[in-house]
């Protein structure tokens, strides 16, 4: 069965894509055989609209990418770019997909608030009942098949999902938080796993998978201070291991026209400890 999991966090800068591509495409790179053949897939999605995916990964979009899927524009096999770079000397991803994210996506969700209030509005003087899908149910619906192909689905939120909450919350199977290491990250994480639990109440199938504690410098006292509550509030087996503040981090995007950190810096500190969230979540440990 496919896995489905949102990386959200309502608190900005706490490295939600960086975390999204890592964990991507390391899951695509543990779906490979010993001869580099996929034996799997996975589908990153986009839903930030500054776009940041398909720019880390060196991806040029064409088209709206998930507004146009939104919409109901495009099905979902024409809204999926690879993103393989091959054929151009960039590098190989075969089996990693992606959905991008355009600057459209902001005044996607107002049309889609209001197209849902129009629905409703005539839907109730006709009695109707053919109406548009909802929008909380508009992932699940539209990437219903894509959700049949793909061993895993990866969602980058953006820190204020608005119109798209419960959309991302019905279609996920579970929440992973990265969290800044600073008093502030960590509380903003509360706040937000319990706008998650509280969804989980009303019948939302979610739930807090993994928190990822990011930018973390070991030597700091605050660092240790605030890693000992994550682990102490959402108990050691749903912390993973700590993501390291680093530059290599910061320059994967930019290097070659966009790598990931295993391409990047395959040795280097935060890419052995990215490969060791792939490791739990490919694991089922999740």
């Amino acid at each position: 069965m496919t896995k489905i999991f949102a990386v959200v966090n309502r608190k900005g800068g706490v490295g939600k894509t960086t975390t999204a591509i890592s964990l991507a495409h390391g899951l695509a790179r543990k779906l490979t055989d010993d001869s580099g053949e996929p034996t799997g897939h996975v589908l990153l999605i986009d839903l930030d609209p500054q776009g940041n995916c398909s720019t880390s990964l060196g991806i040029e979009v064409e088209g709206d990418g998930i507004s146009a899927l939104l919409l109901g524009e495009v099905s979902a096999e024409n809204a999926i770019l690879p993103t393989d770079r091959s054929a151009t000397g960039g590098p190989e991803r075969p089996n990693l997909f992606l959905i991008p994210a355009t600057d459209r996506l902001a005044e996607t969700k107002l049309a889609l608030i209001a197209n849902e209030a129009v629905n409703e509005v005539v839907s109730r003087m006709t009695r109707n009942a053919n109406r548009s899908v909802p929008i909380d149910q508009l992932l699940t619906t539209r990437l219903k098949h894509a959700a049949e192909v793909f061993d895993y689905i990866i969602i980058d939120c953006p820190p204020s999902l608005d119109a798209l909450n419960n959309a991302v919350y019905q279609f996920a199977d579970a929440a992973i938080v990265p969290v800044k290491v600073d008093y502030l990250g960590a509380a903003g994480a509360v706040r937000h796993t319990r706008d998650i639990l509280e969804a989980q109440a009303e019948g939302i199938a979610i739930k807090v998978g993994l928190i990822v504690p990011t930018f973390v410098r070991s030597r700091q006292v605050l660092a240790r201070e605030v890693l000992g509550t994550l682990r102490e509030t959402y108990g050691n087996e749903r912390v993973s291991e700590p993501i390291p503040s680093s530059v290599k981090l910061e320059e994967s995007p930019a290097a070659e026209g966009g790598l990931t950190i295993f391409e990047y810096a395959p040795e280097s500190a935060p890419a052995k400890a990215y490969w060791a969230v792939v490791e739990q979540v490919h694991n089922g440990e999740i």
